[in-house]
């Protein structure tokens, strides 16, 4: 005989009987109930399912029927032979239909059918000035191969599972068309930066974006729900009901086990307890020749740590959701690096900073000086003496914008973003509610005085993630 030991809630239990449990699965969900007893009607539809024996640490025995799993039929997908998932959603490229993500710096454009952007605008009075890439382009002419070639692949492999991609903690099949021939990309050997495009079923939706990422060097996904798919039975998202467990006590065993019972009465002890604390009555004798006072407002202390600390070099700011990311560490440096599965560091210094130079270089760029106090809303600094660049044969170099952002939720809200307006010279900025403190302590240079390490408590020092680029 064969014994399985199985743990499940507060059950130690034991499997008494040979028996093969099929359609167990994580993406299954079960319940399970403690009716008592079994009706003779339902004993008779449970006759042939299978039967655990359960004990728990008390010595007390349950016999559960497990529920008859009936396996998803492929009837409708093997006789499917309606259009292609591309000739599905072909309707969108000939629609000039656009799909957009506006994130805090960039904005994505995805034209089905056409083309794949991002881009920035700045707008400075009349004068607009856009700061864009192209990721990708479709080929027309390449549209009926395409079509052709899915539809043979589809008859080929009619058994074969579908690729799946976990959305919202749900794997859902997806039909992908990548759309290469984009802007050249320097750190990737001068080749086009491409985008794979993933459509996924959503009865819902409207072809909006879903998700933008940047998943290896200028090679992009981009992941949409459209409702279009879903007419194809293949890529519908697989309905899952909730499967009873009934377990009833053998001999004379409590209806439920004993600790579940205990652990029931202490949540209901919890919660009864949880809404009598919200509720406070007080009696107060009621004066009326005596006039209220009205409470002293006293303003909270200011903690300053985070800003010195910023200041000092020691809090640095990362930022970057794609596949490089970026450390921002004030009179210091600018890092762009990437982290490997095994832990690996690839880096390139894009600047340090030198006094001397960043006044050379406000000389030769007058128009980069701060503007008076009461003007300001960003500060200008040159990161030089970087990495040599391979395109250029010159050291790195990056001005960094520390930008006041107003009204944020968060005093430690920070956003990163990073432009290349010309080969190996970048513009990082930097936009967060700490740069409203420093503005005005900044002189005509733009430069702060140096912070007194010894004022900074270390323990009080932490670096900020940023979720935005």
């Amino acid at each position: 005989m064969k014994m399985i030991s199985v743990l499940l809630g507060l059950l130690v239990v034991t499997l008494t009987e040979t028996s093969d449990i099929k359609g167990f699965d994580d993406t299954l969900l079960f319940d399970i109930n403690w009716p008592g007893s079994i009706s003779e009607e339902l004993s008779i539809q449970n006759a042939e399912n299978e039967h655990l024996i359960l004990t728990t640490a008390y010595k007390e025995k349950y016999r559960c029927t497990l529920p008859n799993i009936q396996e998803v039929e492929l009837s409708a997908t093997d006789n499917y032979d309606g259009p292609s998932p591309l000739e599905l959603i072909s309707p969108l490229f000939s629609q000039s239909s656009c799909s957009y993500r506006l994130e805090s710096y960039w904005t994505y454009e995805v034209c089905h059918g056409k083309h794949i952007r991002q881009y920035h605008e700045d707008r400075e009075g009349k004068k607009v000035k856009v700061q864009e890439y192209n990721l990708g382009f479709w080929d027309k002419n390449y549209y009926e191969t395409l079509v052709m070639e899915s539809k043979a692949v589809e008859k080929e492999s009619k058994n074969v599972p579908l690729s799946f991609k976990k959305i919202d903690g749900i794997n859902l099949p997806y039909f992908e068309l990548t759309m290469g021939n984009g802007t050249r990309c320097e750190l990737n050997q001068n080749k086009p930066r491409q985008t794979k495009v993933v459509y996924v079923c959503y009865i819902h939706g409207k072809h909006e974006i879903f998700s933008f990422k940047e998943i290896s060097t200028c090679l992009y996904e981009v992941i949409i729900l459209s409702p279009l798919l879903c007419s194809h039975p293949k890529y519908k998202p697989q309905e899952t009901g909730e499967n009873e467990i009934n377990c009833v006590p053998l001999d004379d065993n409590p209806k439920r086990p004993r600790n579940m019972m205990k652990m029931i009465q202490e949540s209901k002890k919890l919660r009864r307890r949880s809404d009598i604390d919200h509720i406070r009555v007080e009696f107060h004798p009621l004066d009326l020749n005596e006039k209220e006072e009205l409470p002293k407002v006293t303003e909270a202390p200011v903690d300053t740590s985070p800003v010195e600390s910023f200041l000092a070099g020691k809090n640095c700011l990362n930022g970057g959701t794609g596949w490089w990311k970026y450390e921002f560490c004030y009179g210091k440096t600018v890092e762009q690096y990437h982290i490997e599965k095994d832990g690996s560091k690839t880096s390139i210094n894009l600047g340090r900073f030198n006094k001397a130079k960043h006044l050379e270089w406000l000389e030769l760029h007058p128009q980069k000086r701060p503007k008076p106090k009461g003007q300001r809303t960003q500060l200008s600094h040159l990161y030089s003496d970087g990495s040599v660049c391979d395109k250029t044969g010159k050291a790195r170099q990056t001005e960094v914008k520390l930008k006041c952002l107003d009204n944020a939720s968060n005093v430690n809200a920070v956003s990163l973003y990073l432009l290349e307006p010309r080969y190996c010279e970048y513009i990082l900025g930097v936009e967060s509610p700490l740069i409203c403190d420093i503005l005005a302590r900044a002189d005509e240079n733009g430069l702060i005085e140096n912070v007194d390490d010894d004022a900074i408590i270390e323990d009080e020092i932490s670096t900020v993630n940023i979720i935005r680029s």
